[in-house]
């Protein structure tokens, strides 16, 4: 562990504009996430790099900073995936290894996106599930989208009354969900992130039409908090950089607004000499860890803290601070919920060498 440099910056990720089918255009996307109070976007538009051939990758008016990645999708239109940090699309959409390398290859990262859909009810809104879950070498996973959290609860049209107040209907991260990433994180180290899946898009039925989610209300669901240096997310020539790597490591956690505002939280580890570290990645790994070490969790809000180990949670306390002391290896994390809903979700925190022993691998 190191004495850190850290400064938390939060954002938005999963975005569309009408470069692809989103309802909004650029403009209106980067003044309402300066009217959320937002660090960041990350706009990814289907299949395509539009944003960035335009001129808005990079730091814009108002302290805004966008990431301009894009989603990337089979020939089925399954198995999407967010790339950033690339200058042109993958040329391949008929196999998910295939683009996942190619992201690769041209220099970027790359995170499974919504890929727990399994929604059936409606069919003007079709699942877009990840099914190639042999594939190998992507970066993290979309662990919680915030349209897919909602759409997945509907059970036809008359589930009118999540219409009116959407983001009130968010949940949390599939189960399922968590435990293959839980099992992943055994093997080697997978980040996550939170997704908006921003469309601002009218529904019709008959003849009425609204706009389930206009986009000053999509900002306000599902963020992504990430700790990036402080030193380069001053410089502007290394804020993308800064942000792509925080995105790729997991260093940091997701929540969800409508639950509280999460910016300002920590959760992290104390060795005994002091020196903390943050969810994610560890550089070098930190296999030889010096036990005891202290998990502690600090909110802005009173909630149900969870730790979990291995894809198990050991320890839950209701509070606004809590602290456990750790003394065995494993792949820790922390959850948060606030009344029956989840409020934050953070990346892991590996303690000792890979493979670990999952609770998938214990059943």
């Amino acid at each position: 562990m190191a004495k850190t440099t850290l400064t938390e910056i939060c954002g938005c990720i999963h975005l569309h504009t009408t470069f692809s089918d989103g309802g909004c255009g650029y403009g209106a996307i980067i003044a309402a996430a300066g009217g959320a109070g937002l660090d960041y976007i990350c706009v990814t538009d289907h299949m395509t790099l539009e944003g960035k051939r335009a001129g808005f990758d990079g730091p814009r008016d108002g302290g805004i900073f966008v990431l301009v990645g894009y989603e990337h999708n089979d020939n089925d239109n399954r198995n999407h995936y967010l790339a950033f940090g690339v200058n042109k699309t993958a040329e391949d959409s008929t196999d998910p290894q295939k683009y996942i390398n190619r992201v690769k290859q041209l220099g970027g990262i790359g995170f499974l996106a919504h890929p727990a859909e399994k929604r059936n009810y409606i069919a003007d809104l079709p699942p877009y599930p990840w099914t190639r879950w042999d594939a190998t070498g992507f970066d993290g996973i979309e662990i919680w989208n915030q349209i897919s959290d909602w759409m997945e609860q509907l059970r036809g049209w008359h589930s009118f009354t999540k219409l009116f107040r959407p983001n009130r209907s968010i949940g949390g991260a599939p189960t399922e969900l968590l435990r293959k990433w839980d099992a992943m994180n055994g093997e080697r180290f997978v980040s996550a992130i939170g997704g908006v899946d921003a469309h601002s898009r009218k529904f019709k039925k008959g003849p009425f039409s609204y706009v389930i989610f206009p986009i000053n209300v999509e900002l306000r669901g599902i963020r992504t908090h990430l700790f990036v240096d402080k030193s380069e997310w001053g410089d502007k020539s290394k804020m993308s950089g800064a942000l792509i790597s925080a995105m790729r490591d997991g260093r940091g956690f997701m929540s969800n607004f409508s639950r509280g505002d999460a910016r300002g939280c920590k959760m992290f580890l104390r060795d005994e000499t002091g020196a903390i570290q943050y969810p994610g990645r560890q550089t070098p790994p930190y296999a030889a860890p010096s036990f005891p070490i202290t998990m502690n969790v600090e909110l802005t809000r009173k909630a149900k803290i969870t730790l979990v180990r291995n894809g198990k949670p050991i320890q839950s306390q209701k509070a606004k601070s809590a602290s456990w002391t750790i003394v065995d290896k494993g792949v820790y994390r922390i959850e948060a919920h606030r009344g029956r809903k989840a409020w934050i979700y953070s990346n892991p925190f590996p303690i000792g060498g890979y493979p670990f022993t999952t609770l998938n691998d214990e059943q």
